[in-house]
């Protein structure tokens, strides 16, 4: 059975110099088992330490509380907020990631996204975004990912290589200005949901990597972000929030889900 990466595999290099920035602390328990809990975290907090980011984080707060392991299962961005599976132990998180790489996880998001949504859909009022996600070679920022939609989406094969990403996407409500979406991704890969939206001529709102200037995400970490530059973007972070996630039990096999309310302004 390979063990799941311990948290210093996502420590990354050393934090620069200086304080570290604060966030916001807020989480909770959604659902807690004695091989796994979901737990629903604040639009402004990491997951584990990287970056700038040591102490201020999701795996430290969990630490404090008195959870002997901390074993993410689900990983979120800082700037986004919702539910994330951790495993209380190994084993469990073994068996939730062979779930997860088999796609036996079902995962929604809530987004806004700017402009109207305008995206071709299928009978159950799904858009399907299907391509390849790939780093870019020009990027200001080294974790920037490029989503390639395919030339024939029907005659795509997912399991092609380990950059295939499919999306499905469906609007809930709009004011012609932002459009609410329903995201899942069918696929796992590192920024997918921000990347295709971005693609596909819809930005994250609030999104200031894959928003309306890449320069905004550099500006943000050497601390240049301008009261322009934040009015550009409306929101203080991204409208992202992961609201569902469904899942098979590690060891009953029985279905589990739970739900992490969404702030107001990302609500249906």
């Amino acid at each position: 059975m390979t063990a799941p990466p311990s948290r210093d595999a996502f420590a990354g290099p050393p934090a620069p110099p200086g304080p570290e920035p604060p966030v916001d602390p807020s989480w909770s328990v959604l659902l807690d088992d004695p091989l796994f809990a979901v737990v629903a975290k604040s639009g402004n907090l990491p997951c584990h330490p990287s970056g700038r980011y040591r102490a201020h984080t999701l795996d430290a707060l969990l630490r404090a509380a008195g959870w002997p392991a901390v074993h993410f299962v689900s990983r979120l961005d800082r700037e986004t907020s919702g539910a994330v599976l951790v495993a209380k132990t190994a084993e469990a998180a073994s068996r939730l990631g062979r779930d997860m790489a088999a796609r036996r996880f079902d995962k929604r998001y809530l987004c806004l996204v700017e402009g109207g949504w305008d995206e071709p859909a299928g009978p159950d009022g799904w858009s399907d975004a299907v391509g390849r996600i790939r780093p870019a070679s020009d990027a200001v920022v080294f974790k920037y990912r490029v989503f390639e939609p395919a030339p024939d989406p029907a005659a795509w094969r997912i399991d092609a290589g380990s950059d295939t990403a499919h999306t499905r996407f469906r609007p809930l409500r709009s004011d012609g200005r932002f459009t609410l979406l329903e995201c899942r991704p069918v696929t796992g890969r590192t920024a997918q949901i921000r990347a295709t939206l971005f693609a596909l001529g819809h930005p994250v709102a609030g999104d200031k990597l894959y928003g309306p200037d890449r320069t905004f995400y550099a500006k943000l970490c050497a601390g240049t972000l301008s009261d322009a530059d934040r009015a550009r973007l409306v929101f203080p972070r991204q409208a992202l929030h992961a609201w569902r996630l469904s899942f098979p039990h590690p060891a009953t096999r029985e279905p589990v889900s739970a739900e992490a309310p969404p702030p107001d302004f990302l609500r249906p």
